[in-house]
């Protein structure tokens, strides 16, 4: 996706979204990149299980100029494979062409379930509000509330996760936070809400249960810890009964 050079190994010690970065390399075999010329940067779309999943690009697509706010060549491949990869990778729900990619764990095998539909309803309704949080972060982010720009792509950024919440949480956080330290934007308050998405992502991705609620972080050291309770696990911490394709790939 970037002149076919591969990306300058950094460390995955030295920022907060040493996470992402990892899950998208160490994925990067499971997909199949396709180039088109379509005007747009890059769409994840599922295939038949046993096949990649594919990435379509645009290898002409002009990306943002260091500085400038807009998507980066990198947080375009984090969104599609350390996102929506990993997402149809390891969330757990029943086995169903609509919820390929989605980023919650829903209950049952049951797709038509009412105690399904009631939790992608609770949880999607947690994540608008979480990204509000982003939001309303935007006025107290010096940096970014006085350069119009920036606060329209945030804001544009927060439209896009909220439109399609099942599919763009940690995707659109995570792309939306390299944006802003490429450009040495990421340490205030917006950044700080990012990472706390992400972080409450990743713990849910591991422990499973539903979507818990990112409230304003204070500080900068709320980041290195989780902002959030993730109260719904079951017991042993793992989401109950799932069929998701993480599963279902262990037992071939």
């Amino acid at each position: 996706m970037n002149g076919r050079r591969r990306q300058s190994p950094q460390s995955s010690s030295d920022s907060d979204e040493a996470e992402l970065r990892d899950l998208t390399a160490q994925n990067l075999h499971r997909v199949q990149f396709r180039a088109v010329n379509n005007g747009q940067s890059a769409q994840w779309r599922a295939t038949p299980h046993g096949q990649p999943n594919v990435v379509i690009y645009d290898p002409t697509f002009s990306y943002a100029q260091p500085g400038q706010p807009g998507l980066t060549a990198s947080s375009s491949l984090a969104h599609e494979v350390g996102g929506h990869e990993v997402a149809d990778l390891t969330f757990q729900h029943p086995d169903h062409a609509a919820l390929r990619a989605t980023n919650l764990h829903l209950p049952g095998d049951d797709v038509d379930s009412p105690a399904l539909h009631d939790s992608y309803r609770r949880q999607s309704r947690t994540i608008h509000e979480n990204w509000e949080e982003v939001r309303d972060a935007i006025p107290g982010d010096t940096s970014i509330a006085q350069n119009q720009g920036w606060a329209d792509y945030v804001n544009a950024r927060v439209d896009y996760a909220q439109a399609n919440p099942q599919v763009h949480n940690e995707s659109v956080a995570g792309d939306t936070l390299d944006a802003l330290r490429r450009s040495q934007l990421a340490d205030g308050p917006v950044g700080n809400q990012l990472r706390a998405i992400s972080r409450e992502a990743s713990v849910r991705r591991q422990l499973g249960g539903e979507v818990a609620r990112v409230e304003r972080v204070q500080g900068t050291s709320s980041t290195r810890m989780p902002a959030y309770v993730n109260t719904l696990a079951g017991p042993s911490g793992r989401h109950q009964q799932s069929s998701g394709r993480q599963q279902r790939r262990r037992g071939r």
